[in-house]
């Protein structure tokens, strides 16, 4: 579906898509995001599909979860929670690698960060 990083920017918007699941790759280097990809229903299509945002060769992944949350765990909309608000390059040119961010509750600090050699996207 998309290549590279720049492909995904250009060519996919996944603003209120909702993440359903992360896990590393067998290779312990690939971190796979999946998302329930919102913009099929805008387009026409009757249902969404499950999209791999897969993030090539990490060096770093850091999660943040919103610390300002003052509702229980058995409170949360998880929905809400992993729903993704902004999807973006955060630094270019890192020694080529790429500096990626997904935002969910907060538009300064991202859900997670990534440096990664290339991001990949697959149905």
């Amino acid at each position: 579906m998309a290549t590279n990083l720049n492909d995904v920017l250009e060519n996919y918007d996944f603003t209120d898509s909702i993440v359903t699941e992360v896990q590393w790759a067998d290779n312990l280097i690939d971190l796979t995001v999946v998302v329930d990809y919102y913009w099929d229903i805008q387009d026409g299509h009757d249902t969404t599909r499950l999209l791999k945002i897969i993030f090539k060769n990490c060096i770093k992944a850091d999660f943040q979860t919103s610390t300002e949350l003052l509702l229980t765990p058995d409170e949360v909309n998880k929905e809400s929670l992993f729903t993704i608000v902004l999807f973006k390059e955060l630094t270019e040119n890192l020694d080529k690698q790429k500096h990626v961010g997904i935002f969910t509750t907060d538009y300064s600090k991202p859900w997670l960060s990534v440096v990664c050699s290339d991001v990949m996207l697959k149905e």
